[in-house]
């Protein structure tokens, strides 16, 4: 029997400028990707050329029946220089966003999807408290030129993984710094970065409705595990807590984070974070070393290809924890997928989510919308390319996209809101 979802149901994919543009060579990430020792498994280079070939996307997800589309605007395109604009680059997202508008899919601007100009990265990067002079000044000077009738934006996408791979655990992220001060200062900016965004957004569209985006996680329960405790706070709530006047919550969500057993997550609890000292330059470190970026996973543990575990369930959870927390705002699944190369485990997948999604709705309605991460397969951080998201597979030599079934599974529940 068929499932239905309510009329007005957003379904949608999601990219970010970084991972599918390409030509990108003045941010954090081309330094990052390129420097001497570089941990990532290759550069990002041209990516997918989308945006070359934004158009043929549009038009390939209008064909699909894709009814919403997710994107980020490239700061570093559109201030190449502090304070100096670059009106082609301002123009080209225009034009991008107007042909959604006129294909009939609604567009959800990201403005800050991980990537910075390289600018902001000499002048102090996000521990510069005028970060957020910066970052307001480019919100603004954007939407001075966007469609007046959009309705969804987003500000900075998942601050607490920029924020803590950048600035407390050095080998994810640019800057590459593990200083817990240095952390916090970059957290608090990003969170009145964010709070001056919202603002301004709001001053040039009264219709908006506006959010930073969570990366939340299920989390395995054991309260008495202080890092656990101070990891989930550092990534998650203090930014969750930040989005109190938000217009919606926009939740995304992979995985469940079983935190590791041994004895230096022990010494941690035990020692580590009774310290300042010890916290502030000795735990950055331990923490990459023996934390990993997938927790607590043995061999009897179903994984995705990213190599966390494979938990739909994982939704649910979060959609739970948000009620919880703010009963009254709408949540929007901004992001949610994974990475296979099995096409029929993505469908199974977001079958189990979609699902979990309509049994949670009959008792609250609060739920908007659910975009598939991503719409091409793309460049994956510091995984490269190899991470095979997309719901429609490029040629890595001809940039040719091929959809694959799960992507017209999904444009047929974006047509008919029906499962």
């Amino acid at each position: 029997m068929k499932i239905s979802f309510p009329e007005n149901f957003i379904f949608g994919t999601a990219v970010a400028s970084y991972q599918v543009e390409g030509g990108i060579y003045n941010n954090d990430w081309t330094a990052w990707e390129t420097k001497k020792n570089s941990r990532c498994a290759e550069p990002c280079g041209e990516a997918c050329k989308h945006f070359e070939l934004y158009k043929d996307d549009i038009l390939l997800m209008e064909s699909l029946g894709i009814k919403a589309f997710r994107f980020s605007i490239e700061w570093s395109r559109v201030e190449p220089k502090n304070n100096e604009f670059d009106m082609e680059a301002i123009d080209h997202y225009v034009k991008k966003t107007q042909m959604l508008l006129d294909k009939g899919i609604l567009p959800i601007i990201t403005f800050h999807h991980f990537t910075s100009p390289q600018w902001v990265i000499s002048d102090g990067s996000w521990a510069n408290k005028d970060i957020v002079i910066y970052f307001d000044r480019y919100v603004a000077t954007m939407m001075q030129h966007l469609p007046k009738d959009l309705k969804y934006f987003n500000t900075i996408n998942e601050p607490g993984i920029f924020s803590f791979f950048g600035y407390f655990s050095t080998n994810k992220f640019p800057p590459g710094i593990a200083d817990e001060n240095i952390f916090n200062i970059a957290s608090d900016n990003i969170i009145n970065a964010h709070l001056a965004a919202y603002s301004t957004i709001k001053q040039y569209n009264k219709n908006a409705l506006v959010a930073m985006t969570h990366a939340l996680q299920e989390w395995e329960d054991d309260d008495s595990n202080k890092l656990k405790n101070y990891i989930k706070y550092h990534l998650e709530d203090k930014f969750l807590e930040a989005s109190k006047e938000d217009d919606y919550i926009a939740l995304q969500t992979y995985t469940i984070v079983r935190m590791p057993n041994n004895i230096f997550i022990k010494i941690m609890n035990s020692f580590l974070l009774s310290s300042k000292l010890l916290r502030r330059y000795i735990l950055p470190r331990l923490l990459q070393i023996f934390a990993g970026r997938n927790g607590r996973i043995d061999s009897s543990t179903r994984t995705t290809k990213m190599g966390y575990e494979y938990r739909p369930e994982a939704v649910l959870y979060n959609l739970k924890r948000i009620h919880n927390m703010y009963p009254d705002k709408n949540i929007f699944i901004t992001e949610n997928g994974i990475a296979t190369d099995n096409d029929d485990e993505r469908v199974e997948f977001v079958d189990t989510v979609l699902q979990s999604i309509s049994e949670y709705m009959k008792n609250n309605n609060k739920v908007i919308g659910y975009l598939y991460w991503s719409l091409l397969d793309n460049f994956e951080w510091d995984l490269g390319y190899t991470m095979n998201f997309g719901l429609v597979n490029v040629d890595r030599e001809t940039m040719i996209r091929t959809p694959k079934n799960s992507a017209k599974w999904f444009g047929e529940i974006s047509k008919s809101n029906q499962i």
